[in-house]
This record gives structure tokens, sequence and C-alpha cells, in this order.
């Protein structure tokens, strides 16, 4: 007489049927995610790109021949210019708080948006007249803000694109010579402010000297103007940050003839 057939097939099948229904939740939760930061991107691309319609002017070829920004201090007394490199996209209005956590999730309208402003260290004066002026920014995957400044780490890059633009409430730019791009530490002194006639300003030439990647470009001399952009590592490591310094080389009146 043949005996009973063995069930436990039947449980194999229960666990699989679970196993299915464990992996549709996590695929759709994933997929959840990814859409809502496309959406997140997508947000952030229209934001800055009709602050771009509404404020700036561009010659055919695309390049800014002007930027209302009078309107935009109108709208916000913590504008305090506009940053452009010509022929990438950061082309921002440049903000500054009280501290440098206020604009950091804040558009220049002060509302929520994820990847905040472009903004000056708090520490700084405002009208880019300080030795050592910094600007920060969010990384953004979509290239957005300032996550497209790991290009320059590539020395052609730079070559291509050799100068930072900053638009003045009077209507004059001041121009700046990139000369270093490097990853480093927020705690080894490359975001110190410093005083005028500061002596440890030499000794920071140095240390930037001693980090840039470039082969070609050397720190300025004592006493010259640096800009540096800052935004955070591809790796997300909360203690490095991606740097791009330049150097102040002029003001110009025509930012159509650069």
């Amino acid at each position: 007489m043949e005996k009973t057939a063995n069930k436990k097939p039947k449980k194999n099948k229960g666990v699989y049927t679970v196993l299915m229904l464990i992996c549709i939740a996590v695929f759709l939760f994933a997929l959840y995610k990814v859409v809502g930061i496309l959406m997140d991107y997508k947000e952030i691309d229209d934001y800055y790109n009709n602050a771009n319609d509404d404020f700036v002017v561009r010659s055919d070829d695309g390049s800014i021949s002007y930027v209302d920004l009078p309107a935009l201090i109108e709208k916000n007394g913590d504008v305090k210019g506009w940053i452009y490199i010509k022929d990438t996209d950061i082309s921002y209005p440049v903000l500054q708080g009280k501290d440098n956590q206020y604009y950091l999730f804040r558009t220049y309208e002060k509302e929520y948006l994820g990847a905040g402003s472009i903004f000056l260290e708090a520490l700084n004066s405002g009208d880019f007249s300080d030795i050592h002026t910094i600007i920060y920014g969010h990384n953004m995957h979509n290239g957005a803000m300032f996550g497209t400044l790991d290009k320059f780490f590539k020395e052609e890059y730079r070559d291509e694109h050799p100068y930072v633009y900053v638009l003045l409430p009077d209507g004059t730019w001041n121009k700046y010579e990139i000369f270093a791009a490097y990853t480093a530490g927020i705690e080894d002194g490359t975001f110190t402010v410093f005083a005028s006639g500061d002596a440890n300003y030499k000794e920071y030439l140095d240390l930037i000297n001693s980090k840039n990647t470039y082969k070609n470009t050397k720190a300025p001399e004592n006493g010259e103007q640096i800009l540096t952009l800052s935004t955070c590592t591809e790796d997300s490591d909360d203690y490095k940050r991606n740097v791009l310094q330049a150097k102040f080389v002029g003001t110009i009146e025509d930012i159509e003839k650069e």
C-alpha cells in the first residue's frame, strides 16, 4: 500500500510566496524613494531655472549679459551677489545668513528647498572684500548647485573654464582666476577666515600649495584675495569637502565682453 504524499512542498510554496511579497515590498519602497529623489531634483531645477529666467538676461550664445541683482536684493536683503562660471551650470544668487545653517535648506525667498542656496560664510564681511571669502553649496547628484565642482579636479577642465565671476550690488563683477582644486578636511585650516594683515595667512598659502592637485598653478602671493568654493564630497564623508579656489584678478564692468 502506497504512503501518503509528503506535504512539505506546500509549506515551501508558502515560504516562497512570503519571500516574493517581501521582495515586491522592498522594490516598491525603493521605487518610491527613487521617484521622490527625482521629483526633488526636478523641483530644484525648476526653481533655479525660473530664477535665471526671471533675473538673468543671456546673449545668443547662452552667456550672461545682465543680472537684475537689485530686484533680487529688494526681495531679500540677504542676497549679496550672483556667482557665475561661464559655460557651466553655476549661475546662482549668493546669500548670507546669520549662521551657516539658515540657507542650507532655504531659497532666496526663505522657503524650504532640499538644495538650499549658495551662501557665504557667516563670518565673512559680505561685500567680498575679505582676504579670504568662502562660498558654500550642496553637491547635488544631478549637477545642480556645486554638484559639478569635482569636474575642476581635471586640470584641462579648469583650463577651459578658468574664471569665477561674482556680481556685486554696485553692478560690477569681481573676476577670480581658478588656481587650485583639492579635497580638504573641515578642520585642517582650509576654511579659516582671516583678519586683514593676519601673519598666519602666509602659512595658509603654503597649506594650499601642499594640497593643490594642479601641476601648473600655485597659490597667489601673500596679501592677494582668495575665493573658496566648497561642497560635500561624493562619498558623503561629513569631515571632507571638495574645494575650488580662485584668486582675485580685477573688477569688470561688462560681463558680455568676457
